[in-house]
């Protein structure tokens, strides 16, 4: 009974007022309509997973960096030319709560939460010669939504983790809406003694 008590004990530590930094690596894919605009490329995240006093719930801020190949659909009466072939990048603010259930150092975890991105979609300008081709990037922001699943294990102080998600731009981009699926994997690594150093150091510990 001491041995189970101590075991739980120590599994329930896992989440317990800790932070985590959290890196992942994967892809983005545009659904629907807009995929004949933007074609899934390497992408990153980067984010903190904070526990709230019940170890079952998190805050998980995070930031999306997401490439994609970028092929116009739609002309844009200020250019007299479209593009193919170039790259589009959206960069989204994620603010996010979340629950977990943990299995001793196996934890699954969903989330959602609204957000706010920035869209950068390329044009191509022409030389009055025809000779030279200059990409200018316009940029645009728009309020989103994003959720997700994952799953992560416990190794030494940081996680394997894997997490698909789903993020809407409440705003269009070629005349489409936008829903992107993304797919992650990378580590959670363990800051909380860092972060209670910094506290100490301040004077608010």
């Amino acid at each position: 009974m001491i041995g189970s008590a101590s075991a739980q004990s120590e599994a329930d530590s896992i989440h317990h007022q800790k932070i985590y930094v959290t890196s992942g690596m994967g892809w983005g894919f545009a659904l629907g309509a807009t995929n004949d605009v933007l074609q899934a490329k390497f992408s990153n995240s980067l984010g903190l997973d904070i526990s709230l006093a019940h170890r079952n719930y998190f805050i998980y801020p995070s930031i999306d960096f997401l490439t994609f190949g970028y092929n116009q659909q739609v002309h844009d009466p200020d250019y007299a030319y479209d593009l193919e072939k170039g790259r589009s990048n959206f960069y989204v603010l994620n603010l996010a709560a979340g629950i977990r259930k943990q299995f001793d150092k196996l934890n699954v975890y969903a989330y959602a939460g609204p957000g706010v991105g920035v869209v950068v979609e390329p044009r191509a300008i022409v030389s009055s010669s025809g000779s030279n081709v200059t990409i200018e990037n316009t940029t645009h922001m728009t309020p989103t939504a994003r959720g997700g699943l994952g799953a992560d294990y416990k190794i030494g102080g940081f996680f394997l983790f894997v997490e698909t998600g789903w993020l809407h731009n409440f705003r269009n981009i070629q005349r489409r809406p936008v829903n992107v699926v993304s797919l992650y994997a990378g580590l959670k690594t363990d800051v909380t003694k860092l972060k209670d150093n910094v506290a100490r150091v301040m004077g608010i510990d």
